[in-house]
């Protein structure tokens, strides 16, 4: 018989995205593609667990595929309460406002309270979209949602010529690349291909530009961007975006019909409540076993934390939101009074669809390639691969 609730171990998932959702499953041990019958996944289940966030999870890496047309915001979306009551976990559709008790209780923005013996922070990350004056007027990014990357795909489409602009930042002070950079690259490519489709790529100027790439920088990423006839404005630092461009910090103009920009990250506005360490950017600090120093059972993944010794090049990416959960499902050791015993590693890995071929950018620091080297590192056939790992977990969100 499964033990009731006031005997199990309470714990506390915040969010609802990739980190949130990969630590559940693998805090459940739960076998993937299996119709477990609900009473069995009841008594597989010792744990009394409680998901806050809210109910919409959204596929966020076929995000730059609405400006092909090939993804719509039903198709990248998915209600997720089905798939925790099939898990027994209660699910709490707020949003987490502080955290109290050395990370025992939370307290939510319609002001409830839930106790834990566990945490686990899985938020997502805050864009600094007020660094530079003008973004939230004047720019859009596929990593602010589908309603957002829909609105740019509306401007774009109802230009006949012009400028259009593309870019991103991060932090340099967080020693990895705290933002969005591989959706941008993504951006770019597809939308070279959608203006080529269309017959009208000989009107339009695409400008690819970060503050974070150095004057004539080379690379895999750069050589399929100027393959394309992409201007590179390596360097370029938007001082403010205006109607019909941006600025630099000499107030010199540049014409941008439209903008396509994702600025730096850092971490959640909560975390100033709990007294979490704090990356030098402002991260929730982790360990490589995603526990936060200081605090005991209170562990986070995902783009709302950092990394403990990052190499230069390890991503905020749903790849290693999910490694990084698998390690923080060692939360089960810790609730047995054992040590952890699972580190996550840094890797670099997804597919560049640039609608007419495809690359696969992956680096890791054990030097494994992706799937033993089973697929090829540049094909139009890896299009239909990345679109097979979409559609696949989907459908386990969907169904399973």
């Amino acid at each position: 018989m499964r033990p009731s609730r006031q005997n199990l171990a309470r714990v506390t998932i915040v969010g609802s995205g990739f980190a949130s959702l990969f630590f559940l499953i693998y805090l459940l041990e739960d076998p993937p593609f299996l119709p477990i019958p609900a009473p069995l996944r009841r008594m597989r289940a010792h744990l009394d667990i409680t998901l806050v966030g809210p109910p919409q999870f959204v596929y966020f890496p076929a995000l730059p595929e609405f400006l092909i047309g090939a993804r719509t915001r039903e198709d990248v979306t998915v209600d997720i309460r089905p798939f925790l009551q099939r898990r027994h976990v209660r699910f709490i559709d707020d949003r987490i406002a502080g955290i109290e008790d050395a990370g025992r209780s939370i307290v939510t923005a319609s002001g409830a309270r839930y106790d834990n013996d566990a945490l686990f922070l899985g938020t997502g990350p805050t864009f600094r979209k007020d660094e530079i004056p003008g973004t939230r007027a004047f720019t859009g990014s596929p990593c602010y949602g589908p309603d957002d990357m829909m609105r740019f795909v509306t401007r774009v489409a109802g230009l006949s010529e012009g400028v259009i602009s593309i870019g991103f930042a991060f932090h340099k002070e967080e020693g990895f690349v705290a933002g969005r950079t591989g959706p941008m690259y993504e951006c770019a490519c597809l939308l070279d291909f959608a203006l080529r489709r269309r017959g009208v790529r000989d009107k339009f100027e695409i400008h690819f530009f970060s503050p974070n790439r150095a004057a004539g920088e080379k690379g895999p990423l750069t050589d399929r961007l100027v393959e394309r006839g992409i201007i590179m404005d390596d360097g370029y630092a938007p001082a403010a975006f205006v109607a019909g461009g941006m600025t630099d910090a000499n107030g010199r103009f540049r014409r941008a019909d439209a903008i396509l920009y994702s600025p730096p990250m850092t971490g959640p506005a909560y975390a100033d409540t709990a007294g979490l360490a704090r990356t030098p950017g402002g991260h929730i600090a982790v360990d490589r076993y995603g526990q936060v120093p200081g605090l005991a059972r209170v562990l986070a993944a995902g783009d709302c934390a950092g990394h403990e010794a990052p190499p230069s090049w390890v991503p905020h990416q749903a790849h290693m939101a999910q490694l990084r959960a698998r390690a923080a499902a060692n939360l089960r050791e810790l609730l047995a009074g054992a040590p952890p015993s699972h580190r996550y590693r840094h890797e670099l890995s997804c597919i560049l669809d640039m609608g007419d071929d495809a690359l696969w950018m992956h680096r890791s620091e054990d030097g494994r390639p992706p799937f033993g080297g089973l697929f090829p590192r540049r094909s139009r056939r890896l299009i239909r691969v990345k679109s097979t790992f979409e559609k696949a977990f989907l459908l386990y969100l969907r169904r399973f």
